[in-house]
């Protein structure tokens, strides 16, 4: 995710993959006013950075994904000074997975 089509998209997809409608996804999210999903799936409206965490729990997908893609799209300049100083913050669950494995094998001498 690199655009704010890009993450429109990725929320419209994830929303359509969890089986809940916008209306209980805006529920689910904190959001007052379910039209507000309409909103940011077509992109007219950014995505509030402040329920990302919400959102992503409502959709069932990891609130890090999304954030990265936030960051990209809404804020690049920030997105950079992040990736570069703390890049440990945009892991996603499934590549700290990786990197949980990878140290294992490595310890073990399993990869070998």
């Amino acid at each position: 995710m690199k655009t704010k089509a890009d993450v429109a998209s990725y929320i419209s997809r994830s929303i359509l993959l969890s089986g809940k409608s916008n209306i209980q996804i805006a529920a689910e999210a904190g959001f007052p006013n379910p039209n507000i999903i309409s909103m940011i799936k077509s992109g007219k409206t950014p995505m509030p950075m402040a329920r990302i965490p919400a959102l992503a729990k409502a959709m069932g997908t990891d609130p890090k994904v999304l954030l990265d893609g936030c960051l990209a799209a809404y804020h690049p300049e920030l997105h950079k000074v992040i990736s570069t100083l703390a890049p440990s913050m945009l892991i996603s669950r499934g590549e700290l997975s990786v990197i949980r494995a990878l140290r294992h094998a490595v310890r073990t001498g399993s990869f070998a």
